[in-house]
């Protein structure tokens, strides 16, 4: 029976701490892109949470059945808020996500910080 070393990574004390490095431009863009791609996608989780909670609500009002104008604005509004939820970053869904895509895209900051973020999803 043959047996194959592992290698386990040691953990870091307070005195092997490592310098970190200073980010270069790409890497930089690059983590511009990740925080405005991880922005819209709250956002657009939010819009989501809040038009299927609408849903649950009773299409009536003292007046009668809401109009079709009414569930246009009241669409617009429900953007609107989840925007804005998501750009003050209360919810904290984008920040998970930079967290756990920040080795990923630094590692491949070069093509990460030519990627167009605006051009695939919502304007901010």
């Amino acid at each position: 029976m043959t047996t194959t070393p592992v290698n386990v990574p040691v953990a870091l004390t307070s005195q092997q701490s490592p310098k970190a490095q200073p980010l270069t431009n790409d890497q930089k863009a690059a983590l511009k892109n990740l925080h405005d791609a991880a922005t819209q996608f709250e956002g657009v989780f939010l819009q989501m949470v809040m038009s299927a909670m609408r849903e649950t609500v009773p299409q009536t009002s003292i007046f009668g059945q809401d109009s079709m104008s009414e569930s246009t604005w009241q669409s617009m509004l429900d953007d609107q808020y989840s925007q804005q939820m998501s750009s003050t970053g209360g919810f904290g869904l984008a920040q998970q996500l930079e967290q756990q895509l920040r080795p990923l895209v630094l590692g491949n900051a070069a093509h990460e910080a030519s990627t167009n973020v605006q051009a695939r999803g919502i304007d901010l």
